[in-house]
């Protein structure tokens, strides 16, 4: 199922080349070449793990490690420098979803963190428990919703991003918190802001439950 939605996603043009400015809708599953990386030199460097994905067999995902150290390697960050850069707002992304796993012993708190024409931003943390099964984390990436962690115009750095980074880190930070641990991700996504129409759908689907219920 995860391949055939991924190439609908390519059919469809919404899935972006390896390299290529972000576009909506655009998945990244891990199950080709990929483009984020841990920095160099790192002694636990990313690396892709087959059948380890949400689904299972056939379904591999990206192991992310630290060792908690000071140098290379101590923190428990990736970053992207092309399929996920770009002008997020002119793509219509407000928002970015992602299938998490800690398989770690320590708590972390996820973020993702932008750097752009306007500086460095963050989102809010998403704590994930240690030894947990795969959970989807949704981060709100539109400029009102990030935090000033190193720059001056979130709009200028959304509008223009030169990296993404995915992040534990408990304070508002880009670089990231020493810490040994991993985590595996899989199924990132870049997602537009429910339209009005879909909400008020929603809305109308719940009354319309809770009529009945009254009756």
């Amino acid at each position: 199922m995860k391949y055939w939605i991924a190439a609908v996603l390519i059919t469809a043009g919404f899935a972006s080349p390896l390299g290529a400015a972000i576009m909506l809708h655009q998945v990244e599953d891990f199950s080709g070449v990929h483009d984020w990386s841990g920095g160099d030199p790192n002694p636990n460097p990313p690396v892709i793990l087959a059948d380890s994905g949400p689904l299972g067999g056939g379904d591999p995902a990206l192991r992310v490690t630290s060792n908690g150290g000071s140098g290379p390697g101590g923190k428990l960050l990736i970053f992207n420098n092309g399929s996920w850069t770009g002008n997020h707002s002119a793509a219509g992304v407000t928002r970015i979803t992602l299938a998490l796993r800690n398989t770690g012993s320590t708590t972390l708190s996820f973020r993702l963190a932008f750097h752009g024409l306007g500086g460095w931003f963050a989102t809010p943390a998403a704590p994930l428990a240690p030894f947990t099964g795969w959970v989807t984390r949704e981060f709100d990436t539109r400029p009102s919703a990030l935090i000033n962690v190193a720059g001056s115009d979130a709009a200028a750095t959304m509008a223009a991003v030169s990296q993404m980074r995915i992040l534990h880190s408990s304070a508002a930070d880009f670089r990231g918190a020493q810490v040994a641990g991993s985590f595996m991700v899989d199924s990132i996504q870049a997602v537009p802001e429910p339209s009005t129409a879909t909400l008020l759908g929603l809305a109308g689907a719940g009354c319309f439950f809770r009529k009945r219920f009254v009756e």
